[in-house]
């Protein structure tokens, strides 16, 4: 966001409250707060950061610091508007504490200098409960009566059963023995039994192979950290053979051989400022082959609406393989080759784009950014704003 901008909304907003003095904070501690806030809007770079613990923070608070409006809540409602105006309706419920407090600031300021109004709606969808079926009440009487008979039925059994054991006959004393088996017939199961403290013989158990680790279970929809990103320094650049819209680049991203690239730039870029040209890569790509030559990256470009094309660059002090991430996805690892078949490329690209500081970043469907970056600091473009990366 421009200077001016920001000027030009806090000179309209700052007045109407007497001035930036009596925004700095009612008590020394407040004044303390105000600046701390003040500072960390204007050094952090990753904003859907910032506007998490900035909801966090106002779950219970009206305003930043204290019990007014202050320059903590003007400051800071300066670096969260790109972001609060791009948030769908499903965004703005989920960081609801923010997009309330962002309401009630353009409310209170009224002229937002060359800020446009946001508009907020925060009113949750109306949920329809079923109403309960009630129980028919129980008829006391009934299960009375039920119970007197059975209780009847019982005793009748148990009278009858008393007869029956007097009646039945005692079991005979005497049983007579059967007759002996004959001594042929013995002989024979004698040898045919095994005697008791004979060994068994033990069967083998079959040893299992031990199972195979399951594979971690992936994301249920795709993430910008499962694309694998990385600097590259071009080392050699040719116009391809069979199309002259393409070129044939040889770039180091930090393997043991540089890969072939192929990109369609040359309609763009003259040959001789792609030579030596350092680049941010997608190199998890499935390899395509394009007009006869393989392809196994792809360099990340931004196009604004009149068709200006400026590759995104890394930033300085990068070396070939360095890895480049959205926000604070740094430790997530990348897939090795993207399934064609999960289209993870086809779900974040839209989201690509370039800010209002020409930086590179990701919009989620919430409409949080985050920006693409290395150790060594953001990847940004010359000049092109709100253009669209492929």
């Amino acid at each position: 966001m421009s200077d001016t901008v920001i000027s030009t909304f806090l000179n309209a907003c700052q007045g109407p409250f007497g001035g930036a003095e009596s925004l700095q904070g009612k008590t020394d501690a407040d004044r303390k707060e105000v600046a701390e806030w003040i500072e960390r809007f204007q050094h952090e770079k990753d904003i859907g950061v910032l506007a998490k613990s900035l909801n966090d923070h106002l779950e219970t608070r009206t305003f930043i610091v204290g019990h007014t409006i202050s320059n903590a809540d003007l400051w800071s409602f300066i670096k969260v508007h790109e972001q609060v105006s791009g948030m769908s309706k499903d965004g703005q419920l989920k960081r609801c504490h923010l997009t309330r407090w962002f309401d009630l600031i353009q409310e209170l300021c009224g002229s937002l200098g060359k800020l446009s109004p946001v508009h907020i709606e925060l009113e949750a969808p109306e949920v329809k409960v079923a109403p309960k079926e009630k129980a028919a009440p129980a008829d006391d009487k009934k299960t009375k009566k039920v119970s007197k008979k059975e209780a009847k039925a019982e005793e009748k059994k148990a009278k009858k059963s008393e007869k029956s054991d007097k009646e039945a006959p005692e079991a005979p004393k005497e049983v007579k023995e059967a007759p002996e088996a004959p001594k042929e017939v013995k002989e024979a199961k004698e040898a045919k039994e095994i005697p008791k403290d004979a060994p068994k013989e033990k069967k083998e158990k079959k040893v299992k192979a031990p199972k195979a680790p399951a594979a971690p279970a992936g994301p249920a929809t795709p993430q910008p950290w499962q694309i694998d990103l990385r600097v590259g320094k071009i080392l050699k650049v040719e116009k391809h053979p069979d199309a002259d819209s393409l070129y044939v680049e040889t770039v180091d991203i930090g393997e043991a051989e540089p890969r072939t690239v192929v990109s369609g730039l040359v309609k763009h870029i003259p040959i001789e400022e792609m030579q030596d040209r350092w680049l941010v890569c997608v190199c998890n790509l499935k390899p395509a082959t394009m007009r006869g030559v393989k392809s196994f990256a792809m360099v990340l470009a931004a196009t604004d609406d009149s068709g200006k094309l400026e590759l995104v660059e890394p930033p300085k002090g990068s070396k070939p393989g360095d890895k480049c991430y959205f926000g604070n996805w740094k430790e997530e690892k990348p897939e090795e080759v993207m399934n064609p078949k999960k289209k993870i490329w086809e779900t974040i690209q839209p989201g690509l784009h370039t800010t209002s500081e020409c930086r590179a970043a990701w919009k989620s469907d919430e409409g949080v950014v985050h920006v693409l970056q290395s150790e060594h600091g953001d990847c940004t473009v010359p000049s092109v704003v709100g253009a669209k990366i492929k």
